[in-house]
């Protein structure tokens, strides 16, 4: 017997249970407070974590007073509310966090490796890990341009009586490779300061370049050299290459300078992280030891806080010594307190340009240039005219002067 079917216009409601309207009015909320609680956030300033960037971040714009003004204002309020908005520095930790527990290599935002055991490393190219495992050599014409810059150094300063020497501190990769991750490994036979190293050599190039990647290798069975979160060697890594430098001072100038012994130094330990730490925004999972020297005998900062690039002269104890001209970056600072107190003045620049007019004004008796291995992969470095145009002379005629192996230590 078939069931009457219900009068047209006649349904039973079928009632939706009570979790389901719920949760369509909290995903509501949740998109409304997703999409105001940002823009409060900015005005309230709220956000429980602190940024860390290297940079100022971008402020409001006052009102507008020129029509200029007025077409440049929503992008200039777009930029500080880019840098502004709530809980922005919380939302950034919270992605940096995902990354490091989640094994990632590699900070995509800041390029910043993430290595084993704690270990962090600033790439040679920012977003480019072809230096990171060699294979991004010098091509042959960028490898004569490299060696002309720094012949033309040297022969600028040999034609007024300076001696010249060139200090390329290895990146941190090139001495803890140990710690790189795996699918970093180095795959091409050299990486560019082997090339720059072995045309000095085979062509008998009169540039004296002291290769530190030896000393810092033998010095890290004793000590670590470099800082675990930091780009940087530390004081550690300086001080085993001073003895190697002032050796070479020495044979260059005649000198018998004798190294400041560690006792003149008191070791010094602080819990800290370093900038790569900071760069990603683990400065509470990288902390580290923060090893130091202090010396006994205060010797000037050869930078300024408020300004690092600010020349920085300082004299050390000996009223007839030598006097010394440096051009440098960040790792020449930790070099200070060894070298500086040896020379009777030295003048301190942090600049990657030999500028001439400013090496006659100093007269120093040697000049030294310091710069990281990865501004090998830099543009080269325009110095003065002078220095540009100072003319090479033929290797034949000083291959005497040369050493039989660049790269002492």
């Amino acid at each position: 017997m078939e069931m009457p079917l219900p009068p047209l216009g006649h349904t039973d409601a079928i009632p939706h249970p009570h979790w389901r309207h719920r949760a369509r009015v909290a995903a509501a909320v949740l998109f409304v407070a997703a999409m105001f609680i940002p823009l409060i956030g900015a005005a309230m300033h709220w956000d429980p974590v602190q940024s860390h960037e290297n940079r100022a971040l971008a402020k409001p714009p006052g009102l507008p007073r020129s029509f200029q003004q007025v077409t440049r204002y929503s992008d200039l309020m777009l930029g500080a509310y880019r840098d502004h908005f709530g809980f922005r520095n919380a939302l950034i930790r919270g992605l940096t966090l995902l990354k490091f527990h989640g094994g990632l290599a590699v900070d995509q935002s800041t390029g910043i490796i993430i290595g084993k055991d704690g270990w962090l490393f600033f790439p040679p190219v920012v977003r480019n890990l072809l230096a990171d495992r060699n294979l991004d050599p010098f091509t042959s014409e960028q490898l004569d341009e490299w060696q002309q810059v720094l012949e033309h150094r040297y022969w600028f300063c040999a034609n007024h009586g300076i001696r010249l020497i060139v200090l390329i501190p290895p990146d941190k990769q090139s001495v803890y490779r140990e710690y790189m991750p795996d699918q970093l490994s180095a795959l091409g036979p050299q990486s560019r300061l082997d090339q720059i190293v072995e045309r000095l050599r085979v062509t008998h190039s009169p540039v004296d370049l002291i290769d530190l990647r030896p000393t810092l290798i033998q010095a890290k069975k004793y000590h670590r050299v470099y800082f675990k979160t930091d780009t940087h060697w530390n004081d550690y890594g300086a001080y085993a290459c001073y003895p190697v430098i002032l050796d070479e001072i020495n044979r260059l100038l005649g000198t018998k300078m004798v190294p400041q012994p560690a006792s003149d130094f008191v070791p010094a330990s602080t819990v800290r992280s370093g900038d790569l730490a900071g760069f990603v925004n683990l400065y509470y999972e990288y902390n580290e030891d923060w090893l130091h020297f202090i010396r006994r005998r205060p010797f000037p900062q050869t930078f300024s806080l408020d300004n690092p690039f600010t020349p920085i002269t300082t004299r050390g104890d000996d009223p007839h010594g030598p006097t010394m001209y440096v051009i440098h970056d960040s790792f020449g600072n930790y070099l200070g307190p060894f070298l500086g107190p040896h020379f009777n003045r030295a003048e301190w620049q942090w600049t990657n340009v030999l500028a001439g007019p400013l090496v006659l004004k100093a007269k120093p008796n040697l000049v030294i240039d310091e710069f990281l291995e990865r501004w090998l992969y830099s543009p080269l470095p325009t110095d003065s005219e002078n220095v540009r145009n100072t003319p090479l002379q033929q290797r034949e005629e000083y291959v005497h002067d040369s050493r039989d192996n660049h790269g002492a230590g």
